[in-house]
């Protein structure tokens, strides 16, 4: 018989002991591999499905409930798994954080949709270990919460979130809106920007105005004329065209579509021979072909993006003189006006900005900043026989901005487009502005007085006056399909500002009479050139609303267009 203080000398059957336990350990792992196995591959199970209802639900957003719900069924997960369906607007901006560019919102507006899917996932030989774990007391009355629920029958919760878009596009501009067709003012205007005599009629400029020009139309024309091969729209718009190309390239893409007369397409013919060779033009602040920019000129057009051919020689003419100034009498028949001259600067759009652009939400396009110097002889009476008033206008660039793009794939009539739009801000001046501070559009001009009357040897009249236009705000403006096919341009404006301007800046103006010779000056001049200015107001608001209106420039208002909308499918963002 062994002692008793021999077991503790004794080591047999400790390598079992130890196998035990250590067997148990291993079992552990062992569970906890395959389970965690198993949660990874349903987690990605229940990702895919969630991915494939939120593409099903942005395609088809008015829907979204319940194409994500057939979604998910077909993928092996019943409705009810869907916890929350959210509407929204998804804008692309890489400027934005990513959880910043999903926006909730009414589905009205929406053009994405995020998707909550929860579900539950069993235990798989930890389900032994979750049983023989003993559930913690519940108070009295009490109910066990879902969660403890399944973790009590071996069941674990999972979930995902998925957000999709719909990859629409649409095409839209922002510039002038021709109300008035002086045909002698066109003339000269165009003349100064071409670099040579312009004579068309107005009935000439009515077609221009009808006439649709499309501009991957042009580009492909282009790009025959530069002989550009196997090129891009964005190669397009980088080479170094010249003015009468892209006029010539405007007539070719006109007469491939001009259906009507011929007429449009014989007066671009007439203004490209005006303009043969020329400036160069920076296409790039035309337009912006944005996703489309790097397909091939050879294939068919992503969607419609057209101007009227006035607007497009217009612009191209205006972008070709960059900060040139043009400089035109205006031969007017006008009570109490003896004389008008014209000085018309324009300067760049804003960096990136361009007239026309093909984009999607968050996409915006600008007017180039415009400047105005009128100079007037107004007709007076006795020493103040004629009044020379200098009219200063600056307008800032306005802005269009695509906020919303509602979009049906397979039923592009149901599209609906909405631009917010920001008019430009108006600065106008009565004073002395030099040609340096004309034409330097960095910074804007503080001008002296101007003097409107010199009496030789007796007495001067300068005056000064200052008005600006703010308190502008983004509108929403919201164009159906219909409006999209004709081109409709809308007029975004506060009120109507020329009158109000011109009241305003005589108002302001201020008067002073400098006394020469020996000092005597004549008394009471100041208050009759005053009179003179201030009977001249109506002529003035007829004179300025007419060049404004053959310009296409509106005070205090933008004019803003959609011209294509392309229905593309649903982007899985994340």
């Amino acid at each position: 018989m062994r002692k008793i203080t021999d077991f503790h000398r004794d080591e047999r059957g400790g390598a079992a002991i130890l196998f035990a336990i250590s067997l148990v350990a291993l079992l552990g792992f062992g569970a906890m591999a395959v389970d965690v196995g198993s949660f990874f591959y349903e987690k990605r199970k229940l990702q895919t499905a969630n991915d494939l209802a939120a593409l099903a639900a942005a395609s088809d957003i008015p829907r979204a409930q319940a194409a994500a719900q057939a979604s998910a069924g077909k993928n092996g997960f019943p409705g009810e798994s869907i916890s929350a369906v959210q509407p929204g607007t998804y804008t692309p901006d890489p400027a934005k954080a990513p959880e910043d560019r999903f926006v909730p919102g009414p589905a009205a507006s929406a053009n994405a949709v995020r998707i909550d899917m929860r579900t539950l996932t069993p235990l798989l030989l930890g389900r032994a270990f979750a049983a023989s774990r003993a559930a913690p007391p519940l108070p009295p009355g009490a109910k066990p919460s879902p969660t403890q629920i399944s973790m009590d029958a071996g069941d674990v919760p999972i979930g995902s979130s998925a957000i999709a878009y719909q990859d629409a596009q649409a095409a839209f501009a922002i510039g002038s809106r021709l109300v008035r067709l002086d045909g002698g003012l066109l003339n000269g205007l165009l003349g100064s920007l071409l670099g040579g005599g312009v004579s068309l009629s107005v009935m000439d400029y009515e077609e221009l105005l009808k006439a649709r020009v499309d501009l991957f139309d042009v580009s492909k024309h282009l790009a025959t004329r530069l002989d550009l091969t196997a090129a891009s729209y964005d190669d397009v718009l980088k080479a170094h065209a010249r003015l009468g190309d892209v006029l010539s390239a405007i007539v070719d893409a006109s007469r491939d579509n001009d259906a009507r007369s011929g007429t449009a397409t014989a007066a671009l013919g007439r203004l490209a021979s005006v303009a043969a060779g020329g400036l160069p033009v920076d296409l790039t602040k035309l337009v912006s072909f944005g996703p489309a920019g790097d397909r091939p000129v050879s294939g068919p057009k992503p969607l419609a993006a057209s101007l009227s051919a006035l607007d497009l020689v217009s612009a191209v003419a205006q972008i070709a003189n960059g900060q040139r100034q043009v400089d035109v009498g205006l031969a007017l028949n006008l009570p109490g006006i003896a004389a008008v001259n014209l000085k018309l600067g324009i300067g760049e759009r804003p960096v990136g900005g361009a007239m026309v652009r093909i984009g999607r939400t968050g996409a915006s396009v600008h007017t180039a900043q415009t400047r105005l110097l009128l100079t007037v002889d107004l007709v007076g009476s006795g020493v103040a026989s004629l009044v020379r008033l200098p009219l200063y206008l600056e307008l800032a660039a306005a802005t269009a901005k695509l906020t919303a793009l509602q979009c049906a794939p397979g039923d592009v009539s149901t599209s609906r487009v909405t631009l917010g739009v920001k008019p430009a801000l108006v600065d106008a001046w009565i004073g002395q502005v030099s040609m340096a501070e004309f034409n330097n559009f960095r910074t804007a001009p503080n001008p002296p007085a101007a003097t409107l009357l010199n009496v030789i040897g007796l007495a001067k009249v300068n005056a000064r006056a200052h008005v600006t236009m703010t308190n502008l705000a983004e509108t929403p403006v919201s164009f159906g399909y219909a409006e999209i096919l004709r081109g409709d341009k809308k007029t975004t404006s506060t009120q109507n500002f020329v009158a109000t301007l011109l009241g305003r800046l005589v108002g302001d103006l201020r008067l002073e009479v400098e006394a020469l010779g020996l000092g005597l000056g004549l008394p009471g001049l100041d208050g009759l050139v005053g009179g003179i200015v201030g009977n001249a107001v109506t002529p003035l608001d007829s004179l300025l609303t007419g060049i404004l209106g053959t310009l296409g420039i509106g005070l205090g208002q933008a004019d803003s267009w959609v011209t294509g909308v392309r229905c593309g499918g649903a982007v899985l963002v994340r």
